[in-house]
């Protein structure tokens, strides 16, 4: 989004080589800050965006007056407060308007080398929406985190990445905290701790061993719980399948190795599919697009830097 004239000056742009959103068919490319994994926009823009998904997650703050996001069939009205994060790779559109509001993008990459995250990665899945009417405790926490990272941000100052990345990690410890919090008072094992680490292990071991089967009773053996026992606390601790999170994280993980030159075949094997058929109608079914054209878009872009910028909708049009 790029920088409106009505821009406060303390929250335009601190780094200048910057050119715009990039959109290929729904795909858009994320011009982060360079050498960074974020950027994040004081938006006042009146027009909307068109339905777009990118790689990146996006948290939008609403300061002032009402913003409209649609996410799948979901409408979200953010009202003067309201916050909502919109999952990586999730198809969205923006609805304009007069207000204030700051749009954060940002590259979770960082953050997925740490165990605790791939228990939380599930909650990241999934859009969230946090205002001081509901799960108060916990939009406090994360108004005030986002309030600390777009101050550190446009300051500018050295170390700024660093420092807003301490303050996304505490963020997202404490979403992760207060969704388990929930779990464990309603859990009939008063000892919930365990279950948490036989699902973080399970998840760490899921992410570096896809294109093993990793079957329903597999994963039951793993944690030692029986078939059914697993089936409902994982989807109690998650919030998802177990299927459906397998499905997930291999289509990410096929995401980017279309960014090599491995071919499509070699790539559906290497995420645990057995055949080529069965991956590109999941890939599409979870993208839009087949893997042969997720991949050339993506060629595209980087070889000839063909794409059309983020088509707006006229105010007065509605994006849903």
């Amino acid at each position: 989004m790029p920088r409106t004239s009505s821009s406060p000056a303390k929250y335009r742009q601190p780094i200048r080589d910057y050119v715009g959103r990039t959109l290929m068919g729904e795909t858009e490319i994320v011009d982060f800050v360079p050498q960074s994994h974020l950027r994040i926009w004081y938006n006042t823009q009146q027009e909307g965006y068109t339905a777009h998904h990118h790689s990146a997650a996006e948290i939008i703050y609403c300061i002032e007056n009402l913003y409209t996001v649609t996410i799948g069939n979901e409408v979200y009205h953010l009202n003067a407060g309201d916050i909502l994060f919109i999952p990586p790779d999730t198809i969205h559109s923006l609805n304009g308007g007069e207000g204030i509001r700051f749009i954060f993008l940002i590259d979770l990459m960082p953050l997925q080398s740490f165990v605790d995250y791939n228990v939380i990665e599930t909650v990241t899945m999934r859009p969230l929406f946090l205002s001081e009417k509901s799960l108060r405790p916990l939009y406090e926490r994360v108004r005030d985190q986002l309030t600390d990272i777009t101050d550190i941000y446009f300051r500018s100052q050295s170390m700024w990445e660093l420092m807003v990345f301490s303050r996304l990690t505490q963020m997202y410890a404490d979403i992760g905290r207060f969704n388990f919090s929930h779990k464990e008072e309603r859990s009939e094992n008063e000892n919930s701790l365990v279950y948490y680490e036989k699902f973080a292990g399970l998840l760490k071991y899921v992410d570096t061993h896809l294109n093993e089967t990793l079957s329903l009773d597999w994963a039951a053996d793993f944690t030692g719980f029986s078939k059914y026992y697993f089936l409902r606390l994982f989807k109690e601790y998650t919030g998802m399948t177990y299927y459906d999170l397998i499905l997930h994280k291999r289509i990410q993980s096929a995401q980017r190795l279309l960014y090599s030159k491995e071919s499509v075949t070699n790539i559906a094997i290497r995420t645990g599919f057995n055949n080529l058929t069965s991956f590109s109608r999941s890939f599409k079914k979870l993208t839009g697009v087949s893997p042969s054209q997720y991949r050339n878009r993506k060629e595209e872009f980087d070889h000839h830097g063909t794409s059309k910028q983020l088509i707006p909708l006229p105010a007065a049009q509605s994006a849903l």
